[in-house]
């Protein structure tokens, strides 16, 4: 009975004008509330859209349409070969065309010289380097030095590794050197120059190869020639000491005495006893006698003079012809140390290194730089990207702490 009496007086206030449009309000703010949130969240996730992808794309198409300054650049291809005899081979001749072969490590070594310190200081001294990438025409962002970058050289060498790129096809050979630059003429002269530095590498490259095999075969050339001047100042020295020319012509003449002296020696011996029968007591015999004596004296002198003592001309000869044998063994080591110096300096020029320009640098008639389109589209996807990411983890991190 007290429960249907509560019951009733709660409707009788429910019917009272007065409560009806409280209770309405409050029922009204408790629907209405999630949504203003749900309307502000909107509003916030768009506006921090538009600070962090919106307003940096327009920025960045703004700098490209009235900004950034053109920019040309000029290409050139090349590969560096070696002069080399024809192969054999017939894969090999299709391969060394007429006997010119590519030398690859040699590519990359004109690679890494074009992106050197040393490359950049040469092209200095050919072109003005720093007017050319600090043009009037280019802008505050690209001209050198940039408003983060020094005028030093290490500045200018990191900023000229960004206007130089040399990128090179392992499959083909060809090596494409590409330039950039403000002005069209500027580009194509930075290319024309790197590629004739290059060019003078190869040339410092050839002159030290030629340097290193040709340096000792003229060495033993050398030694062989001052070996041939010590053979004959040798002999020359002998000559001199012992007064004969040559000691075997001097035993042939004492040998050829010798005979003579011996042949008379024989006649007169003959004569001598055919005196003795038939005219025993002739007056000649006595002179006969002594002239004999005086043959066979003479006869013993001269072989004395040839063998016997260390006077004799037989140590003499033996000297002599050790000079003279020492002499043809060093014009034989001259002949053979000139034919190693050609054949070296031969070798060398087979060995000739060679750039060789497939596509000169061109002289562009149109800007290929800034991409502005790219350039714009990777910003706003990449912010997109940020934004996305930043959303899903502060989303994740509330679902977190909610739950």
């Amino acid at each position: 009975m007290a429960l249907i009496n509560s019951e009733a007086k709660g409707k009788e206030l429910d019917a009272k004008p007065g409560r009806q449009p409280f209770r309405k309000a409050i029922a009204r703010s408790f629907t209405t509330l999630p949504k203003a949130r749900k309307r502000r969240k909107g509003t916030n996730r768009l506006a921090i859209y538009g600070l962090v992808v919106i307003a940096p794309t327009l920025i960045v198409s703004g700098y490209f349409a009235f900004v950034a300054a053109p920019i040309y650049v000029s290409e050139a291809s090349f590969v560096v070969r070696m002069a080399a005899p024809p192969s054999s081979n017939v894969f090999g001749s299709l391969l060394q065309n007429s006997g010119i072969t590519r030398s690859q490590d040699d590519t990359f070594s004109v690679q890494e010289y074009i992106r050197s310190r040393q490359a950049l200081k040469e092209l200095g001294d050919r072109l003005p380097v720093r007017a050319i990438f600090g043009s009037p025409q280019a802008d505050w962002l690209t001209r050198f030095p940039r408003f983060w970058e020094s005028n030093s050289e290490e500045e200018l060498y990191s900023y000229y590794t960004e206007r130089v790129s040399v990128i090179h096809n392992d499959t083909t050979g060809i090596t494409v050197l590409r330039t950039t630059a403000f002005h069209a003429q500027d580009a194509a002269d930075l290319n024309n120059t790197l590629l004739t530095l290059g060019g003078d590498l190869l040339d410092r490259l050839n002159d030290r190869a030629r340097g290193d095999a040709v340096r000792f075969a003229d060495h033993e050339v050398q030694e062989a020639q001052q070996r041939v001047i010590d053979a004959q100042k040798n002999i020359t020295n002998f000559r001199n000491k012992e007064l004969m020319i040559d000691p075997n012509a001097s035993s042939l003449s004492m040998v050829d005495l010798i005979t003579n002296l011996t042949g008379e020696l024989a006649n007169t011996s003959a004569r001598l006893a055919e005196t003795r029968k038939t005219a025993p007591d002739s007056n000649s015999i006595p002179f006969l006698t002594s002239q004999i004596a005086a043959l066979e004296q003479q006869i013993e002198n001269e072989r004395s003079k040839m063998v016997g003592s260390d006077s004799s001309v037989a140590p003499r000869i033996a000297d002599y012809e050790s000079l003279v044998l020492m002499r043809e063994f060093s014009n034989k080591a001259l002949m053979s140390a000139l034919d190693s110096l050609e054949a070296a300096r031969a070798d060398a020029r087979r060995q000739q290194l060679y750039l060789e320009i497939l596509v000169p640098p061109h002289l562009p008639d149109e800007a290929e730089m800034p991409y502005a389109l790219k350039n714009i589209l990777v910003v706003f996807l990449s912010l997109s990207l940020a934004y996305l990411l930043g959303w899903l983890m502060v989303t994740a991190i509330r679902d977190h702490e909610s739950g």
